[in-house]
């Protein structure tokens, strides 16, 4: 039986009158029967976050102190959506049950994941779904690494597939059940291992925006919208520093073959952006643009010594120096005489002058030197770098805008390009590479 996995952020969840639009979501397609939600967003700037009022609740009770005047926050906050779905007295015994593990000393991550946990509850109830609790579906190794084959084994063995559930996201479990978060984007990667567990026709995500946009809007004006993207763009997208979702969110579905669609929980009605493999795009796009993003803090370190280019693993040594102090390389230009390292600003700044004497101790330079701040602005597509005309238009606009390009990276990937220009020419150089690819 082919099944949607539904996730919803916490904007989609934040109030009753959400919750219902969710609920008219739901059973507008009967194949959406797995429900993945995050904790309830906040309603307006007054609004305290969940997650930071049950952070306050777990350090008051660690150091022997009253939490529950706390923790009356998150009872009034969720006992009045519970009120105003119908399920009032429904969600006492989960907010008890919640406040006693916090009283006994839950750890705090297992507190932290409550914001979730009960969220899951309450709309499992307003749905008539099955809740379902991510600890026993999400497994993971470490403090940081899923355990894929488990999570798949636990989600098969939990999951029947006829049934209607809803489950928390943000969090999963160790072997021994001690409860773990996800770092960052947690809920998007729950829903997208859930996806792959089960063999999901599709993994939607939904939220307050309808799918991606070609350009961030506060740059430039009335950007595109990207209706198809395949998972290499989508990635080329991020690494370029698109705000797009969450690459780890991605790979668990992109490995099954599995679309992602991004949609707007406000205008459901909206097709929003699909993710897709390349071979399942319905419009093939090779040497068009997908997107134009970039990112500011940026600087370079040149180092010049006479034939430089003949040193044996060049890269590979200056990357272990720079990996020494701290420091990721993001980009490296050669030359007969010199080379250019790129990488973040605060990291090059924080290693400090030692970092270029060691430079130039272990390659006898004559000269190592800081250079920028830049930005690294740059366009992703299908071929779009080995598109004849792209470059040549793209550094055309940039000259008629007298926007100087510190260098050009293109041999990474043919489906990206990155210009370097100086880091208070950001905007200016997104809107003409913008225009000099549309």
């Amino acid at each position: 039986m082919s099944t949607i996995v539904s996730k919803f952020g916490g904007s989609s969840v934040a109030d009753a009158a959400q919750i219902r639009k969710v609920a008219q979501i739901i059973t507008a397609d009967p194949m959406r029967r797995l429900v993945v939600v995050s904790a309830p967003g906040k309603r307006s700037s007054a609004d305290e976050k969940i997650t930071d009022t049950l952070i306050a609740c777990h350090a008051l009770a660690a150091a022997g102190k009253d939490f529950r005047t706390r923790f009356a926050v998150i009872r009034e906050r969720y006992s009045g959506l519970a009120t105003e779905l119908g399920i009032g007295s429904d969600l006492v015994p989960v907010l008890d049950e919640v406040e006693e593990s916090i009283a006994t000393g839950a750890s705090r991550d297992a507190v932290v994941s409550r914001g979730e946990y009960l969220g899951a509850h309450m709309i499992a109830r307003f749905l008539g779904f099955q809740f379902l609790d991510a600890a026993e579906l999400i497994r993971f190794s470490d403090e940081t690494t899923i355990d894929k084959d488990a999570t798949d084994r636990s989600c098969r063995e939990r999951i029947d597939p006829a049934g209607r559930y809803v489950i928390p996201g943000f969090y999963g479990a160790h072997g021994d059940g001690r409860i773990q978060l996800f770092t960052r984007g947690g809920s998007d990667i729950s829903g997208a291992l859930v996806a792959r567990a089960v063999g999901a026709a599709r993994y939607e995500n939904w939220t307050d925006v309808s799918g991606l946009l070609s350009a961030d809007p506060r740059i430039v004006e009335s950007p595109g919208p990207i209706r198809e993207v395949s998972y290499h763009e989508l990635r080329e997208l991020a690494y370029l520093g698109a705000n797009v979702f969450h690459d780890e969110a991605v790979a668990p579905v992109a490995e099954a073959d599995i679309p992602i669609n991004i949609r707007n929980t406000n205008e459901p009605d909206h097709p929003g952006t699909m993710i897709l493999a390349r071979d399942r795009l319905s419009e093939r796009r090779p040497g068009e643009r997908t997107g134009v993003a970039g990112k500011e803090g940026f600087s370079g370190v040149v180092i010049q010594r006479s034939m430089i280019n003949k040193i044996m693993n060049l890269t590979g040594q200056i990357e272990s120096v720079l990996l020494e102090a701290g420091v990721r390389m993001h980009h490296c230009a050669q030359g007969a005489d010199s080379v250019l390292v790129v990488a973040e600003s605060g990291a090059l700044d924080t290693a400090g002058a030692p970092l270029l004497d060691s430079l130039k101790g272990r390659f006898g330079a004559s000269t190592v030197k800081r250079t920028g701040p830049y930005a690294l602005v740059g366009a992703a597509g299908e071929e779009l770098a080995v598109n004849p005309r792209v470059l040549g238009t793209v550094m055309m606009e940039l000259a008629k805008k007298k926007l100087a390009v510190h260098f050009v990276c293109s041999g990474y990937s043919e489906s990206s390009f990155i210009v370097a220009v100086d880091e208070d020419k950001y905007r200016e150089a997104v809107r003409a590479i913008y225009a000099a690819t549309a």
